[in-house]
């Protein structure tokens, strides 16, 4: 149900995602879809819908489908990056409406401790069933539908925030992310950073 992968990404690639993903410019006020969407459940991220995928969207997508052989990769919708700060109130949600949708999730950051917390978790029948720390590098997979949220880094995280990059596969929600899409510009960032 909830795939774990870990040794995707070199250290050097782990090293180019951190530094991509921490000096991204184009973070927004975002909230993830719930019933509470109060201002207090609003966290920085980006939404990227296809065809606005830049290079460091195409670089995930790649790795993802030439490193982890035991799982069908899909062709991504969307991808969602996150950054959740000491204080921060994410609510659980989930990423697609219908079964067959499947969100693959990477955790970026250089370095991570379980005591600094952030873990993903994951619901059913209101009850916790997983939780994920955001090993660097880590790749998680499961389905889009179900209920999952992040936990806020603790104030002792020795990193600008706990960042996550979600690519989702949402079918019967492709036309939403088209729509959405043409109001985007597309992501012209480089990847691998500049050195």
């Amino acid at each position: 149900m909830i795939d774990v992968y870990d040794h995707v990404f070199t250290s050097r690639e782990i090293m180019w995602m951190y530094r991509y993903i921490s000096h991204f410019d184009g973070w927004q006020l975002i909230f993830d879809d719930s019933e509470d969407q109060s201002p207090s459940t609003y966290s920085l991220g980006r939404a990227i819908d296809q065809p606005n995928f830049g290079p460091f969207e195409e670089f995930l997508i790649g790795a993802l489908n030439s490193r982890i052989k035991s799982a069908v990769i899909p062709d991504f919708h969307r991808v969602v990056y996150n950054a959740f700060r000491p204080g921060d109130d994410p609510s659980l949600h989930i990423d697609g409406e219908y079964d067959g949708s499947i969100t693959v999730m990477v955790y970026p950051n250089e370095e991570w401790h379980p005591s600094w917390g952030g873990e993903t978790v994951f619901f059913k029948d209101d009850e916790c069933i997983d939780s994920i720390i955001p090993k660097p590098g880590r790749v998680i997979m499961f389905p889009g539908n179900m209920l999952h949220g992040a936990t806020a880094p603790s104030k002792h995280i020795k990193a600008a925030a706990r960042f996550s990059v979600a690519l989702q596969f949402c079918p019967g929600q492709e036309d939403a992310m088209e729509y959405h899409a043409q109001f985007q510009p597309v992501n012209r960032r480089p990847f691998p950073p500049l050195e």
